[in-house]
């Protein structure tokens, strides 16, 4: 891992974070995506199901850590 020559604080572990986000929400678009096709859906009401979700749980991470840092826990 590359290290800032400039230290943020926070912002290495803030990255790693958002990067797990990102995982988990392209995991579990791709989950939702692969039931919807189960169930017979096309393939572009499947693609977009999985990605709606997805986005949908980067905007409720979004929402909490904002929260967060507003001290509104």
């Amino acid at each position: 891992m590359t290290r800032l020559s400039v230290r943020l604080p926070g912002y290495e572990c803030s990255m790693v974070l958002w990067g797990k986000r990102v995982g988990v929400a392209v995991a579990y678009g791709a989950l939702v995506g692969a039931v919807s096709r189960l169930w017979k859906d096309t393939w572009s009401d499947s693609l977009t199901f999985g990605i709606s979700m997805a986005v949908v749980m980067l905007g409720v991470a979004s929402a909490m850590d904002i929260r967060k840092r507003a001290g509104k826990d």
